[in-house]
């Protein structure tokens, strides 16, 4: 896609077509239950919002997918609710390492729609440099002493402004004796402020923002009367939606006091590596099919003990904090999909794994798409 080019994602009817996006089917009524509890955390006082809106949505998720999602429907015109029963610190996305920079194995659906997944939000942040969001341009490497192909990402050349091949003098920079390497400039996007600048839009924007529980897509009417639902429950979309495709990946870093850091490095088949930021970022760790959330000593002292022998100067570096995530992955690749759940209308947009912040907004754009496409042959049909 060339820049300044306008992506318009493939319909709701050749996504039906191609995928069985949706799916009507029976789901059995959850038994009787006491109301839920819920508080309202905050709601726009500006009435002009309501009067511009066409549709409305629940949110499900107040982590980056799902405001980013929020937000995007309401550029959409939609009058938006999120409800969620975290927010901010409390999520796995306010400990992501937060930088713009997907896995070559990442998928949605197929390698092109990824590929253009990708594109989008790039574009998305670029847009965010210029507001008070917590998204900045950050450059580093790559390091490998196996091959160049191995610190190579398909996904990120071509679209980001610098891209090459490390100099020797970036390669001796760190210890090891690196033999390869790639040298790029991309996003730190740092949850810590952009979730919060998120949420304050949301609301200035109309929105109402919901801390609750949902156990079930029928909870949602507790709220409201919706058009449509997004699902951007990340790891809770494995009981939500019974998708044991769904599976946790609890991930471990520290957070470090080095003021002195300005480049980001990953190394040793990218489990090691280390971000700058308003703390820096120290990593890390993967275990599947692991649902902790506290720090191992062992992985702690494994993660430091590899770090420390990269950048040896982290040694005198204050830690301020160890911390734990799990990471939502799903086996097949992000589902950004539509689907019909006991007559109420669902897009989903869960299962990103570990780049839930490199993918929100294309996944977000894609999902808002395929829920307009929707509503509009449903009003077709009628």
């Amino acid at each position: 896609m060339t820049s300044g080019s306008h992506f318009k994602w493939a319909s709701y009817q050749q996504f039906a077509s191609k995928r069985s996006v949706v799916i009507p089917r029976a789901v059995v009524s959850p038994p009787s239950r006491a109301p839920c509890s819920f508080s309202v955390v905050s709601k726009s006082t500006n009435s002009s919002c309501w009067n511009m809106h066409s549709w409305s949505a629940c949110v499900i998720g107040g982590g980056v997918v799902g405001l980013t999602t929020a937000l995007l429907a309401q550029e959409r015109g939609a009058e938006v609710t999120l409800v969620a029963d975290k927010f901010k610190t409390e999520t796995t996305s306010d400990g992501a390492a937060a930088i713009f920079r997907p896995s070559n194995s990442f998928n949605v659906i197929t390698p092109e729609n990824t590929k253009e997944v990708i594109a989008v939000s790039y574009r998305y942040y670029e847009k965010l440099l210029k507001e008070d969001a917590g998204v900045k341009l950050i450059s580093g490497c790559n390091l490998s002493n196996e091959s160049l192909a191995s610190t190579r990402n398909s996904l990120l050349e071509g679209l980001v402004p610098e891209y090459r091949d490390a100099t020797e003098m970036e390669l001796k920079q760190y210890q090891g004796d690196w033999k390869f390497g790639t040298y790029y400039t991309t996003f730190l996007v740092e949850n810590r402020f952009y979730l919060p600048w998120a949420e304050k839009k949301l609301i200035a924007q109309g929105g109402t923002i919901i801390r609750s529980t949902i156990n079930d897509f029928s909870d949602v009417k507790n709220f409201g009367d919706f058009d449509l639902v997004f699902n951007c429950s990340g790891y809770g979309a494995k009981k939500l939606c019974n998708d044991l495709a769904v599976e946790p990946i609890s991930g471990q870093l520290y957070r470090v006091d080095a003021p002195w850091c300005d480049k980001f490095v990953y190394a040793n088949g990218m489990d090691t590596y280390v971000i700058p930021g308003y703390l820096a970022t120290v990593g890390g760790s993967r275990h599947s099919e692991s649902y902790r959330t506290k720090p191992c000593p062992h992985d702690g002292a494994a993660i430091w003990s590899r770090a420390t022998a990269l950048m040896p100067q982290l040694q005198t570096s204050q830690i301020r904090e160890q911390w734990v995530g799990v990471r939502p992955y799903r086996s097949g690749g992000a589902r950004v999909q539509a689907e019909v759940i006991n007559g109420i209308k669902v897009v989903h947009n869960y299962g990103h794994g570990g780049h839930g912040v490199t993918s929100a907004p294309g996944c977000a754009a894609q999902a808002v798409q395929i829920a307009e496409d929707f509503l509009s042959l449903t009003k077709s049909e009628l």
